[in-house]
């Protein structure tokens, strides 16, 4: 055989190798007995895709161990009520911890500019994989933010109930009514350093977002009969943005947005901005 001549081992050792290799994708036997590499991207791609999901696997199994082993009973003292965590990559780590331990509930305030946490360390996807609720409550100044109103539409699309108020008492995640974790500081303070509430602390922020919920506005799919971009303009809209803002948003010219805002005005046979608003939430417009 011309492969184990060339790589110097015993033949029998080159096809058991070679057999390894089509048995994983990583080459293709032909008819004739010869053998082929497969395309890189091809297979390189299905090997890595593998290892990932291996290893989104076991950050689960770690994340879940460490959990039961905060809460187990008789294990946890007085002072693991409160964590103090500090650093934007701890926080990060954390926060992401938390999203894959997620055993019936995962609960969301987000408000203004990502700091620690990021859109790209969301694992919303893999808690609805395993059929836990998701919720999250935005306000004004999330959805301010560039690609705020695609990463709500990309959530929607998921699964995650979404919701938006004006304003949000201060960035949390509550996981499964028993962890919270939130900035040390409140509100307009910076995420770093956060606090991991357990326990009676954790239910007081279990309360504050059922409040927060409950006078929240649904950030639903559009109503069949409208636009998608005329849609996503009333939304911002209704959430306080300015004209200039959700042009910035949705990558339209100002120009644009008030043209499409005044044809939806006479649409609705509204005279203003507010019957606007009023009549896309009683017709479920969005």
């Amino acid at each position: 055989m011309e492969i184990a001549e060339a790589a110097g081992v015993p033949r029998r050792r080159a096809e058991e190798a070679l057999r390894a290799l089509v048995e994983r994708g990583l080459a293709t036997l032909a008819d004739d007995g010869r053998y082929a590499a497969a395309p890189p991207s091809m297979a390189l791609g299905g090997e890595l895709a593998a290892r990932r999901e291996r290893l989104r696997h076991a950050e689960l199994a770690v994340a879940r161990l460490a959990e039961t082993y905060r809460t187990a009973a008789g294990e946890r003292g007085r002072g693991d009520l409160v964590e103090i965590v500090e650093g934007t990559e701890a926080i990060a780590t954390r926060y992401r911890q938390l999203q894959l331990s997620a055993r019936r509930s995962l609960d969301i305030l987000s408000a203004g500019q990502p700091e620690a946490v990021t859109p790209e360390d969301s694992e919303e996807v893999t808690v609805l994989a395993r059929d836990v609720r998701v919720r999250a409550v935005i306000d004004q100044g999330f959805l301010t933010e560039p690609g705020a109103a695609e990463h709500v539409v990309r959530s929607l699309a998921d699964g995650v109930e979404v919701r938006t108020v004006d304003e949000v008492p201060c960035k949390m995640i509550l996981c499964d009514d028993e962890v919270a974790m939130l900035p040390l500081h409140g509100r307009g303070a910076a995420v770093d350093p956060a606090m991991v509430l357990r326990g009676g602390p954790a239910l007081l922020a279990r309360d504050l977002f059922a409040q927060v919920w409950e006078r929240a506005r649904p950030y639903q799919r559009p109503h069949d009969g409208i636009d998608p971009v005329d849609a996503h303009i009333l939304r911002l809209l209704l959430a306080g943005l300015t004209d200039t803002a959700i042009a910035g948003q949705l990558k339209l010219s100002v120009r644009t947005v008030q043209r499409r805002l005044q044809a939806l005005t006479q649409r609705a046979g509204a005279t203003t901005r507010f019957q606007l608003g009023w009549y896309a939430r009683q017709y479920d417009w969005v």
